[in-house]
């Protein structure tokens, strides 16, 4: 299959489902990761070449390969222009088989608005992709009302979860409480406590055809 996970930000893609997303390349399907956003907060802009290049380097540690818009969004504009976004997505979106991306209702509005783009690309009038939503620790659960709820998981083994936590590694200046690899191996632990597993990571899904 084609896979694609379109993500927010670098360490999107390893918070939300790299262990996944390296699952199923060991089991040599075709996997891609893409970033189409560019942060504009100061931490964001001092060191987006340093985060560009962990994304690469967590990419090709988990057999993924690295996308990068050649124009990217700027975030500041994102919610006037998710039809520029949608705009750029969509070749990958057409590529894939099966989508990964952000749960739309996430309480940060760059998650939620890539979140919609994809919605909108996969609109099954147009194109059936199958499309699953992941979680992002410190962000998909800190709104008012907290909404994701999971009905997918994907059952993870030792290596899998350990490949994750390296993964986070290469973000050194994004991590901080909920998103170092400790914080990580427990929330994957926990997902699997939810289905009686050693652990996992929880999906929602969004879109599914056979």
């Amino acid at each position: 299959m084609n896979i694609l996970a379109v993500v927010a930000h670098p360490d999107d893609e390893v918070i939300g489902c790299d262990a996944t997303l390296s699952k199923l390349a060991d089991d040599r399907h075709d996997v891609r990761a893409l970033l189409a956003v560019k942060r504009n907060d100061p931490r964001g802009v001092a060191h987006w070449a340093e985060l560009e290049d962990a994304f690469r380097r967590s990419c090709a540690h988990l057999g993924v390969r690295a996308r990068i818009a050649e124009t990217l969004v700027d975030e500041h504009s994102l919610e006037a222009g998710v039809h520029r976004l949608h705009d750029l997505i969509l070749p990958e979106i057409e590529w894939a088989d099966t989508v990964f991306t952000h749960w739309p209702g996430d309480c940060n509005q760059v998650h939620g608005a890539v979140g919609h783009a994809v919605e909108i690309a996969t609109w099954p009038f147009r194109r059936r992709k199958n499309v699953y939503l992941f979680e992002v620790a410190t962000s998909t659960e800190q709104g008012f009302f907290p909404s994701f709820v999971p009905n997918m998981w994907s059952t993870l083994d030792e290596k899998q979860v350990r490949r994750k936590c390296e993964a986070m590694r290469f973000y050194a200046t994004e991590l901080a409480g909920g998103r170092t690899p400790e914080a990580l191996a427990r929330c994957m632990q926990a997902r699997g406590d939810d289905i009686g597993t050693y652990a996992a990571e929880a999906f929602h899904i969004a879109r599914f055809f056979l």
